[in-house]
């Protein structure tokens, strides 16, 4: 940029800095209702019949508090998501769990009780997904095949049997951070700067205060959207982009990190 020279309303670097200053607004303004949030809904923009895709998902939910929000947000900008419910929190907030499919998105696995395989092994993964199954079976609950394992913890013995057992391990290629409570607008410029076709977005809506990661959604949201992108869930992401097998998927193995499950619930690429 030449000197004297300001970056224009409407250009993608204009829309990015609108977003993270809308990001760091929403932050800070705590008190204002949820209604300002969820206001009219906008009109899709046109679009090819094929935009390029970018799957989002969610960890550890659902939750009362903030699976709503992030819901009401998807509805008004035309998006659908992946949850990755934890069966503990299921079983408490069943009727959350259904305002998901409701919506449109979908549910996937991420356990019962968040357990880490690096401590409980692949047997151990295989009881605490069954678990989670049978919970989901017994509320009436459709679930899709994909499973993602906590704190992206897997190797390839525990992934060729979950395969074995019809699952896909699902993992991410941005991760927000919103696990640690980074802000809104840092969470906002992670996605936006490295937003492609065939992204899968990891975010959380539970396992702690998730205030940060709907404030920066309500940012982020709008700027995909005007950019062209559709916001899918992870069945659609695979139909749209012809994947046929789990070796087909994109490979993006996640960083072990150990940490302990936040409470009162805990946190979660495809391999």
């Amino acid at each position: 940029m030449k000197k004297g020279q300001g970056i224009r309303a409407g250009t993608k670097e204009g829309r990015w800095i609108t977003a993270v200053a809308t990001a760091m607004v929403l932050g800070a303004l705590t008190m204002l209702t949820w209604s300002w949030l969820t206001g009219p809904v906008t009109a899709a923009p046109t679009a090819p019949s094929e935009p390029p895709v970018i799957a989002l998902t969610f960890d550890d939910g659902p939750s009362p508090e903030y699976t709503p929000k992030i819901l009401a947000l998807l509805t008004r900008y035309h998006a659908h998501a992946t949850f990755f419910v934890l069966g503990s929190e299921v079983a408490r907030f069943p009727k959350i769990a259904r305002e998901i499919v409701q919506q449109g998105s979908v549910l996937a696995n991420h356990g019962y009780d968040h357990v880490n395989f690096f401590q409980v092994g692949v047997r151990g993964v295989l009881r605490d997904l069954e678990r989670a199954n049978r919970l989901l079976a017994q509320e009436r609950l459709p679930a899709t095949p994909f499973y993602r394992p906590p704190f992206g913890n897997a190797n390839a013995a525990l992934v060729r049997a979950l395969n074995q057992r019809g699952y896909t391990v699902a993992l991410w290629s941005i991760d927000t951070r919103d696990w640690a409570r980074p802000g809104a607008a840092f969470i906002t410029r992670r996605v936006l700067s490295e937003a492609k076709p065939g992204a899968i977005i990891l975010m959380h809506d539970s396992g702690g205060n998730r205030a940060d990661t709907v404030n920066a959604l309500a940012a982020i949201l709008p700027v995909l959207e005007s950019e062209g992108y559709q916001l899918v869930t992870l069945p659609e992401y695979v139909r749209r982009l012809h994947l046929h097998t789990p070796t087909e998927l994109p490979l993006k193995p996640a960083k072990p990190r150990s940490a302990p499950p936040p409470a009162p619930s805990p946190a979660g690429p495809w391999t």
